[in-house]
């Protein structure tokens, strides 16, 4: 046998090419590092839908008043949205580490001073605080999941990622419910903010342990004059959305809007002329993928939680829901959501493309019209009723959101990966601002246009049951009268659920007895039920749009 067996060298492995991306981090420890940002992303959720919730309660324990009660949420979202951008911007000048630590510091540190405020003032300065902490946070997470991830991976974790946002949307008045009724230590209210304290402190340290640096543009400065001009834009624009509805759209509230228009104008030429250290690099604009994906994202998200606005009022108040069962009735979206945003990561996206994305927005107008179906066909709505609907809009949600990420950040550059963020989120955060201002508004003119069709509907009937208590023919018809003066005038009101003065039943009942008092009290929530499903299968149509446009727009976005 001969000896002539040779030696051949394995060849050396080829080096990687100069752009492919290597994440800083692996495994287990890069997957409980998303865990930790995600973290960061649910605390500023929860806390915009918690406290909604929570309001009568806050309104209680402090006596507050109404203006103080609007501007809890009001704070908040200006706060938010006026400080998104720079933020962005802050974490590619010192760090998106740095930027996340900071903003959950903050954040847990604002929540302590809140769920220990004395007064009112205290609680809306600590609320504004809040809301700043909160968009120092929430740029950096798409930062830091482009990061952590290649492209062709971060549609996992924006599936993740969608499965948050379901929860601290879907389950934040679930969450706020179960803390404000619980009561643990009589702290009621005081809860929901201090329950962001221990899970802020171990967000913190956790990372601090596990989250990478990224490279920092030490020759940037941060714009002063753009940052000053976008807050003031922002302002000018999100304040009158958020007030308007409660003051009846003054003039004041279109100058504002308008004004807010023309500052934005001029920040978008300074931007254009600056050449250094752009606050927001207008070459972000020149990718197709990014400019549909912000009106995808507007439309999409605006919907979405107005949607859940809408739906949470008329759960509680005109179908007489309680707080905690109406936010049970929103679980089914909240498993579809990871459902499948997992789903869609794994297998519908990396097949179909933006097809897949497509399917979930006509899932979420499918549901719509469910939603239209369910409502239209009885004013006493069931919680089991609105189970099928609630998976359906939510496995559209799982469809859309991550993909929809994906697309819009995936040509950016990661050097301008952090104003990339900035801009998405307040354009999330307007379009939300928006989106809840609009159909807000929509819903409780229509509640005020039905108002008087219902009261005709409902008054020969409290006739009636009026004559078969006792009451004479001719006081049943005065007291008619004074129903439907005070259905209508409530029902027209900002706040729908207060009675004008005069106007309970006791009052109308006008000495006749308890059993009046109580038959005028029942066709009362009747003439409120009939009143608040009509506005609500109208003010679905809403969504129905938003998700349609938003469905167009989708076919800007690359195929794959």
């Amino acid at each position: 046998m001969s000896d002539d067996t040779r030696t051949v060298a394995a060849p050396a492995p080829a080096p990687a090419p100069p752009d492919e991306f290597v994440p800083p981090i692996t495994g287990r420890k890069r997957t409980l590092a998303l865990v930790v940002v995600l973290t960061g992303f649910v605390l500023d959720l929860l806390d915009i839908t918690i406290v909604n919730v929570a309001l009568p309660s806050i309104r209680d324990g402090i006596n507050a008043t109404a203006s103080t009660m609007q501007w809890l949420v009001a704070g908040y979202a200006l706060a938010f949205a006026s400080t998104l951008i720079i933020s962005g911007r802050l974490g590619d000048i010192v760090g998106v580490r740095r930027m996340f630590l900071i903003g959950v510091a903050g954040f847990t540190f604002t929540s302590l001073l809140a769920g220990i405020a004395q007064t009112p003032e205290q609680l809306i300065v600590l609320r504004f605080l809040q809301g700043a902490m909160g968009a120092v946070m929430v740029p950096q997470v798409y930062t830091l999941i482009q990061l952590l991830y290649a492209p062709k991976e971060r549609g996992k974790a924006f599936a993740a990622m969608s499965a948050a946002l379901a929860f601290g949307t879907v389950g934040g008045p679930l969450v706020g419910a179960l803390l404000t009724t619980a009561n643990v230590a009589g702290l009621g209210w005081r809860s929901i903010f201090l329950v962001n304290v221990p899970i802020g402190i171990a967000a913190f340290f956790a990372a601090r342990a596990l989250l990478p640096e990224s490279e920092r543009n030490r020759r940037d400065r941060l714009d002063l004059v753009g940052a000053a001009l976008i807050t003031v834009a922002v302002l000018l624009i999100v304040y009158p959305l958020v007030q308007g509805r409660e003051q009846d759209w003054p003039v004041w509230t279109y100058a504002s809007m308008a004004g807010g228009l023309a500052v934005f104008a001029v920040f978008v030429l300074h931007q254009r002329a600056r050449t250094e250290s752009p606050l927001v690099p207008m070459s972000l604009f020149r990718h197709r993928s990014f400019n549909s994906g912000l009106v995808v994202v507007f439309l999409f998200q605006g919907a979405v939680m107005s949607f859940f606005l809408v739906i949470t009022i008329y759960l509680q108040i005109g179908v007489g829901f309680s707080i905690l069962r109406a936010g049970l009735s929103g679980l089914p979206w909240d498993i579809a959501v990871p459902l499948l945003g997992w789903l869609s990561a794994r297998a519908i996206t990396p097949k179909l493309g933006r097809v897949g994305l497509q399917i979930g927005l006509l899932l979420l107008i499918a549901s719509m019209f469910w939603f239209m179906w369910v409502i239209h066909a009885t004013p006493q709505v069931s919680i089991w009723q609105l189970l099928a609907p609630m998976f359906v809009g939510g496995a559209g949600m799982g469809m859309t959101f991550p993909p929809l990420m994906g697309y819009s950040l995936h040509d950016v550059p990661g050097e301008q990966a952090g104003s990339a963020s900035g801009v998405v989120n307040a354009n999330y955060q307007i379009g939300v601002t928006l989106g809840i201002a609009a159909c807000g508004t929509l819903f409780f003119s229509l509640l005020a246009v039905q108002a008087p069709a219902a009261v005709d509907d409902v008054a020969p009937r409290l006739r009636a049951d009026l004559v078969a208590t006792g009451v004479s023919d001719a006081q049943a018809g005065q007291i008619s009268e004074r129903f439907r003066d005070c259905l209508t005038t409530q029902l027209h009101a900002a706040d729908p659920t207060l009675r004008p003065a005069g106007c309970d039943s006791v009052s109308l009942a006008a000495g006749s007895g308890d059993t009046t008092a109580r038959v005028i009290e029942e066709r009362a929530f009747e003439t409120s039920q009939v009143s608040f499903q009509r506005a609500m299968v109208g003010t679905l149509w809403y969504s129905v749009i938003s998700f349609a446009l938003a469905l167009l727009g989708s076919f800007l976005l690359p195929r794959r």
